[in-house]
């Protein structure tokens, strides 16, 4: 019976061998797998969050970009209420000149219009009307190299004067003038006063 325990042991022996073996490959393999996988893991993570990343700073660009033209434009803004408040201060100033001062800016004006004809001077607003009557207009045809006749007031409510020559009129109400002005110099004067 020795023989047959000796053989057993050594089928059980070289079963176990066989085992072992089996065992440490499958072991093997599984790790080898694991750590493909794990690399492959770790790998695709990394380019996840490499694309988050980017994304997250192209984002952060946009909105920082976005913020800029914001201020900007906020601040273009502001810019131009200030200006509007700048002109329409102006326009309140110029409407609420007393009688001398209206009558000197009309006689500068209309020593510098490139008249032939007749003119007819339509004076708008209460303080002009009441400055440029028919006194002054005697008093100013002395100094003028045209005719010039006193029209019936114009209905508008904005201050100034307006000279119609033969249907062409030239527009001195104060709030055009300023206009005009904006117009011409706004961007200057944005420049001086804003840098």
């Amino acid at each position: 019976m020795d023989a047959i325990d000796k053989i057993i042991e050594e089928i059980n022996k070289q079963a176990q061998d066989n085992r072992d073996r089996f065992e440490n490959e499958e072991i093997a393999a599984i790790d080898g797998w694991f750590m493909a996988e794990s690399e492959t893991a770790t790998e695709n993570h990394r380019q996840q969050q490499a694309k988050q990343l980017k994304d997250l700073e192209q984002r952060f660009k946009q909105l920082r970009s976005r913020q800029q033209m914001d201020v900007r434009q906020d601040s273009l803004v502001e810019k131009q209420r200030y200006l509007d408040r700048l002109f329409e201060e102006a326009y309140e100033k110029m409407a609420s000149w007393d009688k001398g001062t209206i009558q000197a800016f009309a006689t500068l004006s209309l020593k510098q219009l490139p008249i032939t004809e007749e003119g007819i001077l339509l004076p708008s607003g209460p303080h002009a009307t009441a400055a440029l009557d028919a006194s002054f207009v005697t008093a100013i045809q002395k100094e003028l190299d045209y005719q010039l006749r006193l029209g019936e007031a114009l209905t508008a409510n904005e201050e100034g004067f307006v000279v119609d020559v033969a249907g062409v009129q030239y527009n001195f109400l104060y709030r055009d003038l300023l206009n005009e002005q904006r117009s011409a110099t706004g961007n200057e004067m944005s420049q001086k006063l804003f840098g």
